[in-house]
């Protein structure tokens, strides 16, 4: 290979890496802004229903209050190793 084709690799290779970490960027602000909505969601799921004392239950058996924790557990995990991820595509910077 000569020094024209290894210039040539070299650049385009850091023009990849340059896209790649704008992709992980907008796929950090996309999950956090995913986060956010399902605070919204939930927040919003939190009406006052009209039987205090029952308990609203999903299909898979788990009583609403656990599975909004498991939602926001989930999400806050996502937006984590999501942020670890672009941490090390990125480096430090």
């Amino acid at each position: 290979m000569n020094e024209s084709m290894v210039e040539a690799l070299i650049q385009a290779i850091s023009e990849q890496t340059k896209a790649q970490q704008a992709q992980t960027k907008a796929i950090l602000a996309l999950a956090e802004s995913n986060q956010q909505l399902i605070g919204l969601l939930i927040d919003d799921s939190d009406v006052v229903e009209e039987e205090p004392n029952r308990v609203q239950v999903y299909l898979n058996g788990q009583p609403k209050e656990e599975q909004i924790v498991q939602i926001r557990k989930a999400a806050s995990d996502g937006v984590q190793q999501g942020y670890l991820h672009a941490t090390r595509l990125l480096g430090d910077r």
